[in-house]
């Protein structure tokens, strides 16, 4: 489970902050564009192996300020 929040827009999409298990200690951010297409700006402390920045870029609700990616 992640939750995120939205950051900035910028020329290329938009970035967003992503808190894996909530974990408000260095969290990753993300930039997603409105065509689905996500890349990595920042890993997070806690994300091994990216696994949590991939859910985050295939989860995020680009239409929502924040929100909550979870999966099992």
């Amino acid at each position: 489970m992640l939750r995120y929040e939205f950051l900035y827009k910028t020329e290329e999409g938009l970035v967003f902050s992503y808190f894996p298990e909530n974990s408000t200690e260095n969290p990753g951010r993300v930039l997603l564009t409105e065509k689905g297409v996500g890349r990595i700006i920042a890993e997070a402390k806690d994300d091994f192996g990216k696994r949590y920045a991939i859910h985050a870029i295939k989860g995020i609700d680009i239409t929502k300020k924040s929100g909550v990616v979870a999966w099992y």
